[in-house]
């Protein structure tokens, strides 16, 4: 097959419609930061990519493994044991030739990450849940430097969305972390933050998340959807085409249960109702209990139902 001369403005045409000239323009000239390029990583890169940014910044010091196949897009038998740093850039440059994409193969640290974000407009964290104090350096810097951030927590056949604004509430403040705390004591705090709807718990089973063990189940509807919704925000932020309800608004949406919840904490996670449904919901997480109450029954979905209205 003859080769195609690649032009952008032909490529992003499709677009235009949705997306006005000045604002693919816009897309065209950001540059979005994403830290880590596993399942939420790597799906947010192709999304923006082909919506037509121009410019990225990508680390992860991760190689693709056969338990990735599931969820992550970059993840095939041909990669196996391979870079996730340099299999996304050709992904990228795959879908457009002209974009800029400088790499991080060692991911971030505090030695790279003001190089990482120089030149940001927008930076969106698909790192680990298991490194949170990775995930805390970057937000800590993005707010210190001015630059919008994002996460988005695949749940299942769900997805949550934070955004937080350099003017806005910092990312320890929503979600309630405090200094001294150990990476266990900070992944046990996040968990209700990023969930506080739990829209997935009338079918999740508890070895979906496993704290003590460090192991999450992730299913791939769930990770393409916290890609359209980092997407579509971007696109908000980059261009604004719309207003951004920045944290404390929490977004949730289950696909399974056709649910979808919009909240707003004032005071994110500190305010004494959410510290105690914190705590009940990790005690529910690890203790029998959770096998009790979790939801099998249509009468029994009020159970559900009640912890997603607080």
């Amino acid at each position: 097959m003859k080769s195609q001369e690649f032009i952008y403005e032909q490529a992003f045409d499709r677009n235009i419609g949705w997306l006005t000239t000045e604002e693919q323009a816009k897309l065209r000239r950001s540059c979005v930061a994403i830290a880590g390029l596993g399942g939420a990583g790597g799906f947010q890169a192709q999304v923006l990519a082909r919506l037509g940014v121009g410019r990225f910044k990508i680390a992860d010091l991760d190689t693709f493994e056969l338990t990735n196949i599931n969820r992550q897009i970059g993840a095939s038998i041909e990669t196996l044991g391979r870079a996730k740093t340099p299999i996304i850039r050709d992904m990228i440059f795959a879908i457009n030739p002209e974009a800029q994409v400088e790499s991080f193969n060692e991911g971030i640290n505090p030695k790279s990450i003001d190089s990482f974000l120089e030149s940001a407009d927008l930076a969106l964290d698909g790192i680990d849940f298991f490194a949170q104090n990775t995930k805390l350096l970057l937000f800590r810097k993005c707010y210190e430097k001015g630059i919008p951030a994002i996460t988005s927590c695949p749940l299942g056949f769900g997805a949550s969305l934070l955004a937080f604004s350099p003017k806005g509430m910092k990312y320890e403040d929503y979600f309630d972390l405090r200094d001294g705390m150990s990476e266990k004591e900070m992944r046990m705090t996040c968990t209700p933050g990023l969930a506080p709807s739990a829209l997935c718990l009338p079918y999740m089973d508890k070895q979906a998340l496993d704290l003590k063990g460090q192991r999450t189940s992730s299913v791939v509807p769930g990770l393409m959807l916290v890609a359209a919704l980092s997407g579509t925000e971007a696109v908000k932020i980059l261009t604004g085409k719309r207003s951004v309800r920045y944290a404390p608004h929490v977004y949730e949406i289950d696909l399974l249960t056709q649910r979808v919840r919009k909240k707003y904490y004032p005071m994110g996670m500190k305010s004494p109702l959410q510290r105690i449904k914190r705590w009940l919901y990790l005690k529910l997480m690890n203790t029998q209990l959770y096998y009790l109450l979790r939801p099998r029954k249509a009468a029994d979905l009020q159970i559900a139902e009640q912890l997603s209205k607080t």
